[in-house]
């Protein structure tokens, strides 16, 4: 049954505004550029398990959220590494060691992967008018990147460091386009669960591994008082901003648009 228009205008409007949030996730391992990428994708989903915890705790206290379902956590833990953890993880090392042009034009195939995948797993064809959709958004992405895949031609040839961070960002991309879409099925699939909870339940899941990675990949003691103050900050942001506000205004979308739409969407984070 198709969806009203004020439905899809709604879940369009929260897509975008979480791409937005999103956006930040390529300059914060730029600001942090002297800690570990592995560190600083730690130093997000620690914020963000915190703030998950918390949310899932006045949320069951409130007999709003059933936190005994086993289920329930096997897929949470399993979506939180694929589109969290490690999806963040390669990006950060990627964007560290390649710089954000080539790596924001790799993970900016995301509308283009997600909403193919998307329409695959429910075999619907491609249609012109889809065909269409897809291709602008491919010639956006690669006029939006020329100005910057020019100069940086143009400067030197590709290193080491370069190629591994191009690599790193097409496994961050394939690994989020299977959390996209997961994600949508599931979510759907659990008409009980708000975007809110679900948001909640992936970041809870996450914490652990998240102080796990941060304890074996601590940074050296060079680090004085204010670049630990900057690290917090930064970390703070991405952690409630980036993930725990934006995975929640994207699990809400997910619920009022088709999902080869809401993968299209993403063409807003780059």
């Amino acid at each position: 049954m198709p969806l009203p228009a004020g439905s899809l205008r709604i879940g369009v409007l929260q897509a975008m505004a979480a791409c937005f949030a999103w956006a930040f996730a390529f300059i914060g391992p730029l600001i942090l550029s002297d800690w570990p990428g592995l560190a600083v994708a730690a130093g997000r989903y620690i914020a963000y398990g915190a703030a998950s915890l918390l949310t899932l705790w006045l949320l069951h206290r409130r007999g709003q959220v059933q936190l005994r379902d086993a289920g329930l956590w096997r897929e949470s833990l399993l979506l939180t590494l694929f589109g969290n953890l490690l999806y963040y993880a390669l990006l950060s090392v990627a964007v560290q060691k390649a710089g954000y042009v080539m790596p924001t034009l790799i993970i900016g195939l995301l509308p283009v992967t997600v909403s193919l995948a998307a329409r695959w797993r429910q075999r619907r064809p491609i249609t012109l008018r889809y065909g269409w959709a897809l291709l602008l958004i491919l010639i956006g992405l690669w006029l939006a990147q020329v100005p910057a895949l020019d100069a940086l031609g143009s400067l030197h040839t590709t290193s080491r460091d370069e190629r591994i961070g191009w690599l790193c960002a097409a496994g961050s991309t394939l690994l989020w386009t299977v959390y996209g879409v997961m994600n949508a099925e599931r979510l759907k699939a659990r008409p009980g669960i708000s975007g809110l909870q679900w948001t909640s339940l992936q970041g809870t899941a996450a914490l652990p591994f998240a102080l796990l990675l941060f304890a074996a990949n601590r940074p050296d003691a060079g680090h004085d008082g204010a670049d630990w103050a900057l690290f917090i900050a930064v970390s703070l942001f991405l952690g409630l901003v980036t993930s725990w506000l934006a995975n929640t205004l994207w699990n809400l979308s997910s619920t009022r648009l088709p999902p080869s739409l809401l993968g299209q969407m993403i063409v807003f984070e780059t």
